[in-house]
């Protein structure tokens, strides 16, 4: 079996906000989610010709960590443009689902300030280790998710949080097809797939105005390990795609990065020819970028 169709992806490492303002949201991250800022600066020419986005060269960014030290970020990345992409829901990568200790305490420390509930804080399902989850819109619309794992209380053997609020976890993706989702994070990545029943979204169902108990078929990718997985959605039809500005990320919730097989052995149909890239976190890694059948964009990390 080919390494590609053994698992391509093998952790997350950055999710990739593309937002107005940098000072409208960073601050927040770190004054009330106690996020680490570990670099910042003026996006290079080197790495936006690895995504194949000329025109974001230049454009200020900002790396975020958590304050339990885990490798896994937070990327702001300022285009002055106001596109972000909930309300309204639209295809692609749609939230950053993140762990924590307490989501009820979660909610207390971010009422009053620019995040707008959403949802919850809820349990998943009937247990009394269930999951616990909280969703927030932040203040550039991007849809976080922020979720208690108790001691034994995961169905797929995920790890809890180490610090109040720790890193993503999950990452949600949803499409008009989730057998073309399937057929690429399972047939092309060689992930496994674990088919769910179909599941009710109420803050999805409220923003496209469809009843609350509007049922959607939902999926799960496993990424080797209990740190992560990626969450399958089907959306109903006619849910347009992301905007994605000439020479730049789609907007929003733009990119999700991923230590994978290495890039030599893959094949696939980069966007452009795999670069190495100095900054934190690549530290010299080489770095391309692939499109999903959702205009999902993933930036796999040798």
């Amino acid at each position: 079996m080919s390494e590609r169709k053994s698992r391509t992806l093998r952790s997350i490492e950055i999710a990739t906000h593309c937002v107005p303002d940098l000072n409208a949201c960073v601050p927040l991250y770190r004054e009330l989610l106690d996020y680490q800022l570990v670099d910042q600066g003026n996006l290079p020419e080197s790495l936006t010709s690895a995504w194949a986005t000329p025109t974001m060269t230049g454009m200020p960014y900002a790396l975020l960590q958590p304050a339990s030290g885990a490798k896994v970020y937070l990327r702001f990345i300022e285009t002055g443009k106001a596109g972000g992409y909930w309300p309204p829901v639209t295809q692609g990568w749609i939230a950053t689902e993140i762990l924590t200790t307490d989501p009820d305490a979660v909610l207390e420390k971010l009422q009053g300030t620019a995040f707008t509930r959403i949802g919850g804080p809820a349990d998943l399902y009937p247990s009394p280790k269930s999951a616990r989850a909280l969703q927030m819109a932040g203040p550039a619309g991007e849809l976080m998710y922020f979720t208690r794992i108790l001691p034994g209380g995961s169905r797929f053997g995920l790890h809890g949080a180490k610090s109040f609020v720790d890193r993503p976890f999950i990452m949600v993706v949803g499409g008009t097809s989730l057998a073309d989702i399937h057929t690429f994070y399972g047939d092309v990545l060689g992930q496994r797939i674990w088919e769910q029943d179909a599941f009710r979204i109420g803050q999805m169902s409220h923003v496209l105005g469809l009843p609350r108990e509007t049922t959607y078929p939902m999926s799960l990718a496993r990424i080797p390990g209990r740190d992560f997985l990626l969450e399958l959605e089907e959306l109903p039809p006619g849910i347009e795609r992301r905007t994605v500005p000439d020479g730049q990320l789609p907007e929003g919730l733009a990119m999700v990065s991923f230590g994978s097989a290495p890039l030599n052995a893959l094949k696939f149909d980069y966007r452009a020819e795999p670069h190495a890239i100095d900054l934190p976190p690549y530290n010299g890694r080489q770095v391309a970028v692939i499109e999903g059948p959702a205009g999902e964009w993933l930036e796999l990390i040798d």
